[in-house]
This record gives C-alpha cells, structure tokens and sequence, in this order.
C-alpha cells in the first residue's frame, strides 16, 4: 500500500509544517510500505526523510502560472463548479469570491491531470494507494475528482483552521462535493469537529478528531526565583496573533505596577525591528522586550528549558490547535489565552487561564498580575500543563492513533 502525503511545503526545511510531519511520517512509515510526500510549493534544502519516504517534486512544479490559466479555463466546463454557485447565491457573483474561484479550481484541476497521470506513469491501481492531504484546500477536491472516476482510491484530509473555518476565514468552493468523496476528514481538535459536524450535518460519520502533538522535551521549565516576570509568547507577526494587543497589554500591567520587573520574549515574526524599536521607546525602565526570531522547535524547546519561563501568553483572535501552545506545556509552562478555537482544549483550569475573545490591554495587564500575586497556585499550574500535553497533545500517541485509523481506511 502507498500513502501519498500533500502538502504545503514539506519536506522543504523551510516548512512549518515540519514541526509535525516529520514525527508523524516516521510513525507512518511503520504502517505503509512507500510514503511519497508531494508538496504544492516551497524551495531550498530539502530535509532529510527516513528509509522508504520520498519527496515528489514534480508536483509543485506543475502550479506555473500559465498553467494555472489554462487549468483554471478547464475547470470552467465542470458541472461541479455551476452547482457550487447556485448554492452560494448572492455571494456567488462577488468579483472577490468569483477571483478565489477561479484561482481554487486550477489548483484543483492541476492537482487532478498530475496525480492521474502519476499513477498512469507508474501503473499504480487506484486500490493500492491512500491520499492524504493535509490541509483541505483545493488539492483535497483535484484528488476528490480523481476518486469520482476512480472509487477504489482511499481520499482522507486533515483540516485545522484557516482551511476549516469559512465564515473566518474564505469560503471554500465544492466544500460538499469534496467531503461526499473523503473517507475521512480528521479536524485538529474537537471543536473543529463540531464545526464540521454543524456545518455539514449531512456527512457527520466522516468526521473524526485527530489531535496533533510535540514530542517529550526531556524536561521541565523552571519558574523565576528573583521575582522577575519573565513571558514568552510565539507565533508569526500577523493580524491575527495580534502581538500588537499583547504589548499593549504587557505595557500596561508594567505601568499599573511600576515595582515589578517584566521580561518578555518573543520568538518568530519578520517585523522584530519594529517592536524593538517600540519597547525602546514605550516600555518603562521596569519591563524589557526582547525578539530573537524563528527558532527551530528543538531550539526553542532547550530554551524554554534552560531559561525561567513564568507564563506563555497566545492573544490570537482565532486559532486552531497553536503547536506554540504544546511546545509551551510539554514543558510545564502554564498559559493565558484567548478563548477562540482550539485554544480553549489544551487551555484548563489546571494549566492556566483563559481571556475573552477580544480581550482589553488592562484585561490582559490584570491577567499577568495574577500570575504574580499567585505563586503557590501557579506552581500547581505548572503541572497541570505538563499533564495536559501527556494526556491529549504526547506525539508519540497521538500519531500511533492517527496511523491506526488510517490502517482501518485502508481496509475498506
């Protein structure tokens, strides 16, 4: 049996997304006689896959603009796309939502002539093969029309949050086509399962959750012991994080207590420059900010290691399930969040607080001063994070289920 794995980017070195994949094809390779891993896009130093796994470039290469134009003009006689216009009237005839039609059906289209042609190359039957994509984009519904002409061909897709939520993020053509055809559509957390199972009620008994995870970091973070309030927070700098909000915030609990020293790092994001220059110029002479950039997950977990971390703070306005997040309580760090997505699953009780959705900077100032005033109570915290990446985010479990379900796909 051969797993065909599509992705964004990986195995390129540069993909975020290795932070998963690269655990979880290792676990799959033990279940699949040849995994070939395809991704959309993505260059430079390809990262080094375990025996049996191959990278297939040939198919990003096949997403060059002229060809997306012609694929796109293709697509443009399928039945399927008249279908999905009608169910989204009015909407439908936005020049916005007609441009990421287009643009959604090349890319499913030139997924769809590449992956047939594949398997025609190689003289692969359809029944020897599962398709798993791991975001649901227009790649899942190019394999999907492959499996219309091909039934024996086993279709599932992992879907997390920018590629799961619609009314966040685009809408998302074909979606009830794409789904008829899965035979499993496994969302990152159970929330997003809802959502599904809500939005689509008719094809419930495709939906699963499949959580990811981070490995053992091989440790524990410490806690400060000089009173100082040292914060981490990771994540790109976008909208959508809003590390705008949580200087905010950070600068407003160093005003309203001016005796307590704040240190705050923030790991990743283009824009360091900018926030350095920000707290050089904002924060009073009793916090400091500092922005060290992207940094590998082992790098970043040795440094959560080695270095006090009192509190990880995630102000997103939406999220799916934050690797940042795991990474933070596999070390036992506790974490406030905003109370969106899957943020509100790995943040409890036990392992630290939530915020509302679209917190205040004194709401998020406040918050933080209790992680202050709260010492014993935080050391609780502590292990409540590390219990909670043991019992639902452990890599090792998670992708051993994960692989297991696929075997029973394959089975069909």
């Amino acid at each position: 049996m051969i797993l065909f794995i599509f992705t964004n980017s990986y195995p390129h070195k540069s993909a975020a997304e290795q932070t998963f994949l690269s655990g979880e094809v290792k676990i799959l390779r033990k279940y699949f006689e040849r995994i070939v891993v395809c991704p959309q896009a993505g260059d430079g130093i390809l990262l080094p896959l375990p025996d049996g796994v191959e990278a297939d470039l040939s198919f990003k290469k096949s997403f060059t603009a002229v060809k997306r134009i012609f694929a796109g003009m293709s697509a443009l006689f399928m039945k399927d796309l008249y279908a999905d216009i009608w169910n989204r009237l009015p909407g439908s005839f936005s020049i916005i939502y007609l441009k990421k039609l287009f643009s959604f059906l090349s890319g499913a289209r030139l997924t769809q002539v590449w992956f047939e042609s594949r398997l025609k190359r190689e003289r692969i039957p359809a029944s020897d093969v599962i398709c798993y994509t791991y975001w649901f984009t227009e790649v899942t519904t190019g394999l999907a029309w492959v499996k219309h002409e091909l039934p024996a061909l086993r279709l599932i897709s992992r879907a997390h949050g920018y590629d799961l939520y619609e009314e966040l993020y685009k809408p998302w053509p074909l979606r009830p086509f794409s789904i008829s055809l899965l035979d499993g559509l496994f969302a990152d957390s159970d929330i997003g399962t809802a959502y599904l199972a809500e939005k689509y009620p008719q094809f419930k008994e495709r939906y699963k959750t499949a959580l990811l995870g981070v490995p053992e970091p091989g440790g524990v973070s410490q806690p400060s012991t000089d009173g100082v309030l040292r914060i981490a927070s990771c994540s790109m700098i976008n909208p959508i994080k809003r590390i705008d909000l949580l200087f905010a915030g950070i600068l407003a609990a160093a005003r309203k207590r001016k005796d307590q020293r704040i240190e705050w790092t923030h790991f990743g994001g283009a824009e360091r420059q900018r926030f350095t220059e920000r707290v050089a110029k904002e924060f009073p002479s009793n916090a400091k900010g500092s922005f060290p950039g992207y940094q590998t997950q082992r790098h970043l977990i040795q440094t959560y290691l080695n270095a006090p971390v009192d509190v990880f703070v995630n102000v997103s306005s939406t999220e799916g399930t934050p690797v940042s997040i795991m990474e933070a309580v596999s070390c036992g760090i506790p974490v406030l969040a905003t109370a969106v997505g899957g943020n509100v699953e790995i943040v409890q009780e036990r392992n630290g607080y939530l915020l509302s959705e679209n917190p205040t900077p004194d709401e998020i100032a406040d918050a933080l001063l209790i992680v202050c005033d709260n010492r014993e109570e935080i050391l609780k915290k502590r292990k409540g994070s590390r219990a909670v990446w043991q019992e639902r985010y452990n890599e090792t479990t998670n992708f051993e289920a994960f692989a297991q379900a696929l075997v029973e796909i394959r089975k069909r």
